[in-house]
């Protein structure tokens, strides 16, 4: 699709069309990558990549911002293939792009900053950008430098979505809040006749599960700061020890061992593609599948998403060796119901209180123990850093790039995406209301609750992930251990405990020999 006759360079089109599409939600086939030139100041060119949200709401944005400001004149090209979207991103003589909707690494050196942007009032708001930003994403969108290159434009809450029929066929009433538990709602789907779980190809979208055990399980500070900074308690950064410590990723795969299995998968999940597989899912092929807020937008089209709730993603089991107090699955269980009847303003946190402590009936939760279940359970996956908006530094419209920002997080401008595509972003209304959700599907309206909720959102693509993990390091070493789990071939399956000594083995291998030395 080509928007208000942008010319495209023919050689860099072809190049860019052999490139294979990202895996991920990708819109229909759109426009590929202009390389025209645009008149200075005056004229703001954009690429986006038209995923799973599409593009109607950039167009309604636009039509706002050229409304409120007509001395801009706002053209865009879009694709659903994220290498044509940015294939000359970098290449300064030709490329034209003076603002990026997209997914992209670190590419810091052709950023521009945007704390300007981040310091403003937007016309018609009451506080700055960074005080509407959500707290813990904007921590994740800092760079080591301190500085902000780019900031989300799309993404999502994730969850695991479930089918309210089935579910109510089955008798269940309660949703698992554990992965102990949730592997006893498969077996109950299971003897229903019920095939409990999918997912689509190279483990779907349960990467984002891992992320929410690993905060669970180590703490988000540790995630972000050690983890995903690759730096150990020391401060030593890039360091072996933290990828080789057994943490939250390790017990991730225990509960995984135990729920993703050949006899509670659907067939076909580890081979086919994520719309095909989101099909059959929202034809009652399966009861669950860990998803995002933008599903019923994407498959608008192939059905209904009425009969789909999301519940929040179940605590891990294990956390409860962190614990002190809370020395099983049952209370910890209970504690998590209580954390619940908080959030949702059923309990007041001083109707267990007891002293420092808190109390469920007759047994005693200390302090330190119930504000760990609390982080854990208001832990929510998301992956708005991994489709953001940036400006190049060598446009020659960065101001109307960034004047288009401004108006893209305004209140006006969020009230445009969100009615648009009815999907969350890590962004408050200045003047402390909520957004006016009455219209939207039920299953937008959990996950705007889910957001609202939310103490954490841990996020593999934050800024301030070391390098190491673009030179090729990865949380599993590549390791496709969903795979292992569930496939239906004996002599490919693994073991918790060999999946992770695999990972291990990988670490060691690579770590020296190629991720250190492909750090740029």
């Amino acid at each position: 699709m080509m928007k208000k006759g942008k010319k495209y360079l023919a050689i860099l089109l072809a190049t860019a069309m052999t490139a294979a599409c990202l895996t991920g939600c990708g819109g229909g086939e759109g426009g590929n990558k202009k390389t025209s030139s645009n008149k200075a100041g005056v004229d703001i060119e954009i690429a986006v990549w038209n995923s799973g949200i599409g593009i109607e709401w950039l167009e309604n944005v636009i039509a706002g911002f050229e409304k409120k400001h007509p001395e801009y004149n706002v053209t865009f090209s879009d694709s659903s293939n994220i290498k044509t979207v940015n294939a000359s991103l970098g290449m300064a003589d030709i490329d034209t792009t003076d603002l990026y909707l997209t997914y992209v690494s670190r590419e810091y050196e052709v950023m521009e900053p945007l704390d300007d942007i981040l310091d403003a009032t937007a016309d018609g708001d009451q506080k700055s950008l960074k005080e509407k930003f959500n707290a813990t994403y904007l921590a994740g969108a800092q760079s080591e430098d301190g500085h902000y290159y780019s900031l989300t434009c799309g993404g999502g809450t994730l969850g695991m979505v479930y089918n309210t029929k089935m579910f109510e066929e089955a008798g269940i009433t309660q949703l698992p809040r554990t992965t102990d538990e949730l592997t006893l709602v498969c077996d109950t789907l299971k003897s229903y006749g019920v095939t409990p779980l999918c997912h689509f190809v190279q483990g779907g979208y349960y990467t984002y599960m891992t992320q929410v055990f690993m905060a669970q399980y180590d703490g988000i500070d540790y995630y972000t700061n050690n983890f995903y900074s690759c730096k150990d308690e020391a401060g030593k950064s890039p360091s072996k020890d933290v990828l080789t410590k057994k943490d939250g990723r390790y017990y991730a795969l225990k509960a995984y061992e135990q729920f993703i299995t050949p006899e509670y998968v659907l067939a076909g999940s580890n081979s086919k593609s994520h719309t095909e597989i989101q099909t059959e899912f929202l034809n009652d092929k399966a009861a669950m599948m860990f998803n995002g807020s933008w599903l019923s937008y994407e498959m608008r089209n192939l059905g209904s998403s009425d009969k789909f709730a999301v519940m929040q993603t179940p605590v891990l089991s294990s956390i409860k060796d962190k614990l002190s107090t809370v020395n099983d699955d049952k209370l910890l269980r209970k504690v998590i119901t209580a954390v619940d009847q908080i959030s949702e303003g059923k309990k007041q946190l001083s109707d267990y209180a007891s002293g420092e402590d808190y109390k469920i009936g007759d047994t005693v939760i200390s302090k330190a123990d119930w504000e760990y279940v609390t982080a854990a359970r208001n832990t929510v996956a998301s992956n708005f850093a991994g489709q953001v908006s940036f400006v190049p530094t060598y446009s020659n419209s960065k101001e109307g790039a960034k004047e288009f920002l401004k108006y893209m997080y305004s209140d006006e401008g969020l009230k445009i995406y969100a009615d648009t595509v009815q999907n969350p972003m890590p962004i408050a209304l200045s003047t402390g209301e909520t957004y006016d959700t009455s219209k939207y599907s039920a299953y937008a309206k959990q996950h705007f609750s889910l957001l609202e909720q939310a103490e954490n959102l841990p996020d593999m693509h934050m800024n301030k992930r070391h390098a190491i993990f673009n030179a090729g390091a990865s949380d599993f070493a590549e390791v496709e251990y969903i795979f292992s789990f569930c496939t239906n071939n004996a002599g490919e399956q693994m073991t918790a405990e060999q999946a992770w000594k695999l990972v291990i083995d990988k670490i060691n291998d690579d770590y020296e020999t190629n991720w250190l030395k492909n750090i740029k």
